[in-house]
């Protein structure tokens, strides 16, 4: 099972007793195949509903319905075909085309583009890689599998589809996380957690309540790697150590850059944020992305201002002998597009896409004297070609002293894991991690939930 994006997701509470109102939302996602049609009526006035109703095949039976909301004109047009509420709203849009509804595509909590059910064909085919004869099943409702868990033979495996199609895997309420987590334990003796992405969240019936009700709970490989790979870089690290900090907002990674403080050797500093650190020493930074001058209200209800933050940390890093290094020049743009002829300065209405040549330098010289390097941030905007140089120059960097002289090097997840991957460096540091703001929480010396539900680690 997975909980995969951010669908709307239906309420479990809602519909656990009208097996009927779940078959009918389920069918309309898998017939309409993503058109959007019923989703598109639904949002209609009674008025309008029972106008296109009666140009329908089932006029007679909608010329009894009222036009308040419930009286059924919904459940009645999504009884039609396709080809015929297509023609309906298409008359009612005055001839729009076949796309006219890409928008209303979440069917009452299903999502066509989060669906797991390509997954289940995939994982079907891995198991079955060595010759084996596995079969994949996939229920298609996860808060209705219970026929199909007792069906299962030795040996075969069932994919539950993504458990965030119902609202109550996260929600703010712990009685309807409770409830979900009770009626998935219901399926199974043991749960596993190799979900180390969302272990940061408080609010997960599968990931905090479910190892909870079933009295166990242990971590899979992946989690257990993660564990292991953040244990052996906060533990007895060895040093130097340089963290490399990216991204485009202070004010996300401040409680990390305060907490790594007293762990490293030196702090790289590159990507939007470094300009925050730029402006606030004086530099010019053009049209650079910034937050100097802005403020924000942290976890606890403190308004806590930018400038100080900046100015703070950096007083800090001296005192604990932490040397701070920021870009020296810049590759630049007058817009944030591709282009062949980038500078390393910021002049006036230009702004700074990726660190420059002799920054790249200065890095890199860091990196290969640490004997342990963690890197959380692109240097650059790397999803263009012209700004990737940055992020990409670190990632080799990495991957060379991992392979020639056993750097310690991890990569938190999240935009500067997409970074490694593209450079193609990703395969030689010692661990990318699978998760962005996790990585962060542990990283600040925060507990993940999802980690703190678990009573086996090994």
């Amino acid at each position: 099972m997975s909980h995969m994006g951010r669908p709307t997701g239906h309420k479990y509470s809602a519909l656990k007793n009208d097996d009927a109102k779940r078959q009918r939302y389920l069918d309309i996602w898998k017939h309409e195949k993503g058109r959007g049609y019923t989703i598109y009526f639904s949002l209609l006035s009674g008025e309008v509903k029972k106008k296109i109703l009666g140009w329908s095949s089932v006029a007679t039976v909608a010329k009894d319905l009222l036009e308040v909301e419930g009286a059924g004109k919904t459940d009645l047009f999504a009884s039609l075909s396709n080809e015929e509420k297509k023609q309906l709203l298409k008359r009612f849009q005055n001839g729009n085309n076949d796309n006219a509804f890409p928008q209303m595509r979440q069917y009452n909590g299903f999502d066509d583009e989060l669906t797991l059910r390509p997954v289940a064909s995939r994982l079907q085919n891995l198991l079955n890689a060595d010759g084996a004869a596995v079969n994949v099943h996939f229920a298609e409702d996860c808060m209705n599998a219970g026929d199909m868990v007792a069906s299962l033979l030795p040996g075969q495996v069932l994919l539950l589809e993504n458990l965030r199609f119902y609202s109550d895997e996260n929600s703010q309420n712990k009685l309807e996380r409770l409830e979900m987590a009770q009626h998935l334990a219901s399926y199974a003796d043991f749960f596993v957690n190799d979900a180390f992405g969302t272990s940061h969240r408080t609010n997960s019936a599968t990931t905090v309540e479910l190892p909870k009700v079933i009295g166990h709970g242990c971590c899979g490989y992946l989690l257990k790697k993660e564990i292991e790979s953040y244990v052996d870089l906060l533990g007895d690290t060895p040093r130097p150590m340089t963290a490399i900090l990216g991204g485009a907002k202070l004010n996300d990674k401040i409680s990390l850059l305060e907490h790594l403080l007293r762990k490293i050797d030196t702090l790289i500093i590159g990507g939007a944020m470094a300009f925050t650190f730029l402006k606030v020493a004086g530099y010019e930074i053009g049209n650079s992305f910034h937050e100097s001058g802005q403020s924000f209200v942290d976890k606890y209800g403190e308004k806590r201002n930018i400038d100080e933050l900046a100015q703070n940390l950096l007083i800090k890093a001296k005192a604990s002998n932490v040397q701070v290094l920021l870009p020296v020049d810049h590759v630049c743009h007058t817009t944030c597009e591709a282009t062949d002829s980038p500078t390393a300065h910021i002049p006036s209405g230009y702004m700074g896409l990726d660190i420059g040549p002799r920054t790249i330098e200065l890095y890199k010289k860091c990196i290969a004297q640490s004997r342990a390097v963690l890197w959380s941030g692109p240097m650059g905007v790397f999803e263009i070609p012209t700004y990737a140089t940055g992020s990409f120059s670190i990632a080799k960097e990495m991957g060379d002293g991992t392979q020639e002289r056993n750097l310690l090097s991890i990569i938190g997840g999240g935009a500067s894991a997409d970074a490694a991957r593209m450079s193609g460096h990703a395969s030689r540091v010692c661990h990318v991690s699978s998760g962005g703001a996790a990585s962060l929480d542990l990283l600040e010396g925060q507990i993940l939930p999802g980690i703190d539900a678990l009573d086996d680690l090994a």
